[in-house]
């Protein structure tokens, strides 16, 4: 009898052991279930590289339809090769914007800045298609994500620089914050010694151009007659040949001036 009462207290102990550990088991089963069950409704964080990868495919392409899909309807773009206000460069105020630019172009200072700031899918088409039509294209390095930015270095090709000998092209950084799969933020800083040797390289060849043409004749001109020629030899060419070619020069380097100090004022 003693040894049926151990084994019946046995039992009884065994039994509400199970039933004390069934509300725990339960409670980690609905635990863990709601977890895998929220993660599994959550949306995957988007791909940062992978943007800005179809942001430069597209870009090359010079597909603009596939550009603007890649930015949010209230997306910004800014660039530089300047030191710019943090108030400035950091704001979504398009009037902010335009007192600055307002303010650095009265005539009375050199801008070396080159803010361009623009907003909104309208205006990000207009900058997009300008330098498309300049025949702009990026040289891309490496990307790296972090938080929700992702950047690379680029090397920057366009019309005119391109169309000159001894002009290197622009190189700076990229960094697009990427918000719900598309651009909110594109900033593009040129850095600081390409901007230098860029209006240095600009210089020379503005000075080259100016010596060919000054080496052309003293009296440039198309209405000048060309040399006698030599006896049993043929006509020389006409002293003043090389002046098209180097007026020519000269008007192209002036586009690239131009194109150095343009500045755009910012839209909505």
């Amino acid at each position: 009898m003693a040894g049926a009462g151990r084994v019946a207290g046995r039992g009884a102990a065994g039994r509400r052991a199970r039933r004390g550990a069934a509300p725990t088991l339960l409670a980690w089963v609905v635990a863990v279930g709601g977890a895998l069950a929220g993660g599994a409704a959550a949306a995957p964080e988007p791909d940062l590289v992978a943007v800005a990868r179809a942001f430069d495919a597209a870009w090359a392409a010079h597909d603009l339809a596939a550009v603007l899909a890649l930015f949010a309807p209230d997306a910004v773009v800014r660039e530089r090769r300047g030191a710019v206000p943090p108030e400035v460069w950091d704001t979504r105020d398009p009037q902010v914007v335009r007192a600055y630019l307002d303010g650095i172009n009265d005539g009375t200072r050199n801008d070396a800045t080159g803010l361009v700031w623009v907003t909104g899918r309208p205006a990000i088409a207009a900058w997009a298609a300008a330098r498309f039509a300049a025949h702009h294209r990026f040289v891309v390095g490496p990307y790296r994500a972090a938080g929700d930015a992702v950047g690379w270095p680029y090397r920057e090709f366009v019309d005119p620089f391109q169309l000159l000998p001894g002009l290197s092209p622009a190189e700076g950084d990229a960094e697009a914050v990427v918000r719900g799969g598309r651009i909110a933020v594109l900033s593009l800083v040129q850095s600081p010694a390409s901007a230098q040797r860029q209006r240095g390289e600009t210089g020379a060849a503005i000075a080259r151009a100016e010596a060919t043409r000054r080496a052309a004749a003293p009296g440039i001109g198309p209405n000048l007659q060309p040399r006698r020629p030599l006896r049993g030899g043929p006509a020389a060419e006409p002293s003043g040949a090389a002046w098209p070619l180097a007026l020519g020069g000269l008007a192209v380097l002036g586009g690239a001036t131009v194109a150095l100090r343009r500045r755009r004022v910012p839209r909505r």
